[in-house]
């Protein structure tokens, strides 16, 4: 699950603090009223937020603009509890990382997480940060399922690197593709949860995954594309509502 904060900027005029402070000097010289004076203080304030939002937009769209779509050159095999198993492809933190550092600091943009876990469930923040102070925040989180095969570090360690991954990509905005020569337009494959949800669905059923992805004529359940899913499932409750 993720969740985006930040701040909308809004239309306002050029900036300028050296008026600002002109301007309280004179209130000051002039003898105005405490009340009126933080209502000015209060008005520079709201003036430079805004300011700093319309500066941090600016410098995002032009890291999007130049930003490159970022290859998946990874592949992640999952095996199930029932012995199946599907993969899926995705680019690693530290490629995107060498992509995107050097386009976020010409425009004085970085980036950080943090990170807590209640109620087995692992929540990354990753916080996009600009020069001049103003930010804003993506959420991803993540369960912390149980697993024989990796211990209770590794589990969290793994979780936080996908998290990490996931809520930096969301709040930078970026797009990730397949490597692929082919410039063929071609249909969309069903998302990483999707596959995951037919691995267990068949396990439910007792269908081989391969058979599964002999009759959507792919080799990997990820490859299954997104038209063919709705049909998969379809069958596949189908077949358990017979075993009842």
């Amino acid at each position: 699950m993720t969740a985006v904060t930040k701040t909308a900027p809004a239309e306002v005029g050029e900036f300028k603090p050296e008026s600002m402070t002109t301007l309280l000097s004179q209130a000051l010289n002039d003898g105005v009223a405490v009340e009126k004076l933080e209502k000015i203080v209060g008005l520079y304030e709201r003036l430079g937020d805004r300011a700093a939002a319309q500066e941090f937009s600016a410098s995002l769209a032009r890291f999007q603009e130049k930003c490159p779509p970022i290859p998946k050159s990874s592949t992640a095999k999952i095996v199930t509890k029932g012995g199946s198993s599907w993969a899926y492809k995705y680019a690693e933190i530290d490629q995107i990382a060498r992509i995107v550092n050097p386009l976020l600091g010409a425009e004085g943009l970085s980036y950080g997480w943090d990170s807590v876990i209640e109620a087995n469930v692992l929540t990354c923040t990753c916080t996009l940060r600009h020069a001049n102070g103003h930010s804003v925040s993506a959420r991803f989180q993540c369960p912390l399922e149980a697993t024989d095969r990796m211990s209770g570090a590794q589990k969290s360690a793994a979780a936080l690197t996908y998290a990490r991954r996931q809520s930096l990509i969301q709040v930078l905005g970026l797009s990730t593709t397949d490597e692929d020569d082919d410039a063929v337009p071609r249909a969309e494959p069903i998302t990483e949860q999707q596959a995951a949800d037919l691995v267990a669905l068949a396990d439910e059923v007792k269908v081989p995954v391969l058979k599964v992805c002999k009759a959507a004529h792919v080799e990997k359940v990820s490859e299954i594309l997104a038209t063919e899913y709705p049909k998969i499932v379809r069958a596949l409750e189908a077949r358990r509502g017979a075993a009842k």
